[in-house]
């Protein structure tokens, strides 16, 4: 008997939230400008997105498919503040935070994941 269940990926491996979430920020930025051009707009995207990361795993959330939604949907709340300079959008960088939290909790990825920087 088949199982539909979606396989939870767990953080539970990484516990340093405010370092992991700057080296997150950081991957964002480096992506983005890689992507499109640097701008510092990029790296104020990551740093929303770290905050919503830490406050996720300060309250005990280790999903990534959570963590992923909670970003983006955080993004899209402020997207005001990004909208005017950015080449994506708040789906965009929550489906990059997906493939990045899954590759450094040294987890099983596919080979259509973005690249992580």
């Amino acid at each position: 008997e088949g199982s539909n269940a979606v396989q939870v990926i767990s953080l539970q491996s990484l516990q340093n939230h405010e370092e992991d979430g700057q080296q997150m920020a950081e991957s964002i930025a480096r992506w983005l400008d890689a992507e499109w051009m640097p701008q510092e707009i990029h790296m104020k995207m990551g740093l929303q997105a770290k905050q919503s990361y830490i406050k996720a795993r300060e309250e005990g959330d280790e999903d990534v498919m959570s963590i992923m939604m909670r970003v983006s949907t955080e993004l899209d709340q402020n997207w005001a503040e990004y909208n005017a300079d950015a080449f994506v959008n708040a789906w965009d960088i929550g489906n990059y935070v997906s493939d990045y939290l899954v590759q450094v909790s040294g987890s099983e990825s596919c080979e259509c994941n973005t690249k992580v920087h």
